[in-house]
């Protein structure tokens, strides 16, 4: 469906901008960061990973919501009311606190890096909407015809967003997860001037974040 295609979500492209802040403690739970990297960018919970990372939990709040406002660049070039931006807003919001993961205990390797174990399981909020949304624009393009009517590019646009939204919330409300993949993320030292600081692999990070989402079925 071109209406819903040529928006694609921006779902999880901000995400990563803060997951690579290091952390920087004498005694270094590695799982502790993943999880909080995790928890701070899904769930809303800022302050573990502000302690862990040197942040204030304003900063990483801030990150956090500048994730969402990507998100709803989506709705860009649309004709959205003030009502269904702010409906959207909540359901990523809802969305990523769906989000599905299990951090395992860190091992420690021979290179001081620690190598952590991370269980997905993908949320299957957008299972068959392009497909559907498909269906359900025809359908009501042909009505209007049949009716005497011509739509607009902008009356099927806003029938698509409301689409979207109504079968996001639905797939949502369902909540619908994969089967558990889990992953192995390397966490390692890096000095910076006299202190040492621990960080992931953004490439990594990015992998496992796209894992707790269906965004292939978005595209």
């Amino acid at each position: 469906m071109k209406v819903l295609k040529s928006k694609q979500t921006t779902l999880l492209l901000m995400l990563s901008l803060f997951l690579v802040l290091t952390g920087c403690m004498k005694e270094f739970d590695a799982s502790g960061y993943i999880r909080s990297c995790l928890n701070a960018n899904t769930k809303a919970e800022f302050e573990e990973y502000a302690e862990i990372t040197g942040s204030t939990v304003e900063e990483v709040e801030a990150l956090y919501n500048q994730a969402i406002d990507a998100e709803m660049a989506y709705l860009q070039g649309y004709n959205v009311s003030d009502e269904k931006k702010a409906e959207f807003r909540q359901l990523f919001i809802d969305m990523y606190k769906a989000f599905k993961y299990e951090v395992g205990e860190a091992t420690k390797n021979d290179d001081k890096s620690y190598t952590v174990p991370v269980t997905t399981y993908k949320l299957m909020i957008f299972e068959g909407i392009l497909a559907e949304g498909e269906t359900y624009l025809t359908n009501y393009a042909q009505s209007k015809v049949d009716a005497g009517e011509t739509p607009s590019q902008s009356e099927l646009e806003a029938e698509a967003i409301n689409f979207m939204y109504d079968a996001m919330k639905k797939n949502l409300d369902a909540a619908n997860y994969a089967e558990p993949v889990t992953h192995e993320i390397i966490v390692a030292p890096t000095r910076n001037g006299s202190q040492v600081v621990y960080s992931a692999d953004i490439s990594e990070l990015q992998k496992l974040i796209e894992q707790l989402v269906d965004i292939e079925n978005a595209q």
